[in-house]
């Protein structure tokens, strides 16, 4: 049987982000232009490999932790436009997002897994709640390839 579960930490710009609600979810799909032609209508008949996008996932549920204010307001401080311009990976903004397994022995795989650039993704509206409720709040990252198209960095 081939099952695994267990919980990771997890680190953005070497800040614990604390705990989050059920675990991090790391997403990636490819983009491809379809080839379509006369023969069979709309029907894809090929389709072109035009890249990808990884995005991670969670809802965290310390508010607290080293990494939340730099992490929903990577640009600058909270309500506050700053970095109009300025490019993600570029002018450094987007940074190390690092998942490491607690429980090792035998433990989920992989027992680590670090994705270089990350940061907030565009247009992602960060919830925050003010209430008399446990103050979660969702996140959604967004990934960027290195110089030689890799998302995980290398040792």
């Amino acid at each position: 049987m081939g099952f695994t579960s267990g919980r990771y930490t997890a680190t953005w710009n070497a800040l614990a982000v604390g705990q989050s609600q059920e675990g991090f979810r790391v997403s990636h799909q490819f983009m491809k232009r379809l080839v379509q032609g006369d023969k069979f209508g709309e029907t894809p008949i090929d389709g072109i490999m035009r890249g990808m996008e990884v995005l991670v996932e969670a809802r965290l549920i310390e508010w607290d932790a080293a990494a939340i204010a730099t992490l929903i307001s990577p640009y600058g401080n909270l309500y506050t436009i700053n970095g109009i311009g300025k490019l993600d990976v570029a002018n450094n903004y987007a940074k190390p997002f690092i998942l490491t397994a607690v429980d090792t022995n035998p433990g989920p795989i992989p027992l680590s897994q670090t994705l270089a650039k990350s940061i907030l993704q565009e247009n992602f509206p960060v919830n925050i709640l003010f209430g008399p409720d446990l103050r979660d709040v969702p996140i959604r990252l967004r990934c960027y390839p290195d110089q030689n198209g890799s998302y995980v960095a290398t040792a």
